[in-house]
């Protein structure tokens, strides 16, 4: 039996006896690039175009983590997370640079 039939058989074992597994998406507050991107783009825009790219932001990012199986409880936990984390790195950006980093 070739390497690719047994892992195929392994795999297809596996995903019907254990059903499917949900992906686990990495903590979405844990995405420095994307909270410090936001953050950029925030403290750039204001008024109604500031609101109109937040909603945007986190529609797709709900989204994205509808599309992984997370549950509304779990996506709207994360997607508040994210949210926190943007607002301290916007809240960063004010602060003078701390002495001796």
């Amino acid at each position: 039996m070739s390497s690719h039939a047994s892992a195929q058989r392994r795999r297809s074992t596996h995903s019907s006896a254990a059903g499917v597994n949900p992906v686990v998406p990495f903590p979405v507050d844990r995405r420095i690039a994307h909270v410090r991107r936001c953050a950029h783009e925030l403290d750039a825009l204001h008024g109604e175009e500031a609101r109109l790219y937040w909603i945007r932001v986190c529609r797709e990012l709900a989204e994205e983590l509808r599309r992984l199986g997370s549950s509304d409880a779990d996506l709207r936990a994360a997607v508040f997370s994210f949210q926190d984390e943007v607002q301290r790195e916007l809240a960063g950006r004010g602060q003078p640079a701390a002495e001796g980093a």
